[in-house]
């Protein structure tokens, strides 16, 4: 599998970068856009363990990246084989001539390349303040954005452990320009032993592109599963049927 997409949180700073293969690429501190393009359909292929290197209008970003923790590994028919690690972040942004030091953590994202066509897709991440994981990643087919049509898989790897979850609901609220803003999360265990993880969502900067034919919406979501707080990614792409 090859390196897919990155994500960086680093709440000290504000910034969150989130760069996707063949998508949207965007780097923000709180709701400042410091850049935002399309990322070319290979252009991190060769990411895995850093470093990454990127220039933008107004500055640079130079992290290493190292993988830590137990990988979430998926394999779903539209979602595709994935896997996710959590990946901790070190280095320097640099913007409008002020210097940034970075020490936080981030996501890798790999995948295997697939020709499954989608109308839809949701991929959630939520780093957890205890040093847990969690993934979600949802796909619709041709013709639907039903969300009771979506395949729908999710994981959490954790220090304690790794789980998979036999069910996945996830609600969300839209604002007028069909930006995702709130979202609510239920995620049933396969085993019985194991209590349903509930969770809430809300936005805290985000910024939408329209690459090839498809629309991508990509935020930051601040969360809270169950009494523990998280951060994270919450993408969608959907395809814009020739508008």
């Amino acid at each position: 599998m090859k390196t897919h997409s990155v994500e960086i949180l680093d709440p000290k700073s504000g910034l969150f970068v989130s760069l996707t293969n063949g998508g949207s690429g965007a780097i923000m501190i709180g709701d400042d856009v410091i850049a935002a393009a399309p990322i070319p359909e290979h252009g991190l292929d060769k990411l895995s363990d850093g470093p990454l290197s990127l220039e933008t209008d107004r500055g640079t970003l130079e992290v290493q990246i190292a993988s830590e923790g137990e990988p979430i590994v998926f394999d779903g028919e539209l979602t595709g084989r994935r896997e996710a690690r959590l990946a901790g972040m070190t280095g320097t942004l640099v913007d409008q001539g002020e210097t940034i030091e970075l020490d936080c953590s981030g996501v890798l994202h790999s995948r295997e390349e697939t020709d499954r066509p989608t109308q839809l897709t949701r991929d959630l991440t939520m780093i957890l303040s205890d040093g847990g994981l969690i993934c979600v990643a949802t796909a619709a087919p041709p013709g639907t954005t039903r969300h009771s049509e979506e395949e729908a898989v999710s994981a959490i790897s954790h220090p304690r452990g790794y789980i998979e979850f036999e069910e996945v609901l996830l609600s969300t609220e839209y604002d007028g320009a069909g930006r995702q803003v709130r979202a609510t999360l239920e995620l049933w265990p396969a085993s019985d032993e194991i209590a349903i993880l509930h969770g809430a969502g809300s936005v805290i900067s985000g910024c939408t592109a329209r690459v090839g034919d498809r629309q991508i919406n990509t935020a930051l979501f601040r969360w809270s599963l169950d009494g523990h707080l998280g951060l994270g990614r919450y993408e969608i792409s959907a395809a814009r049927n020739g508008d």
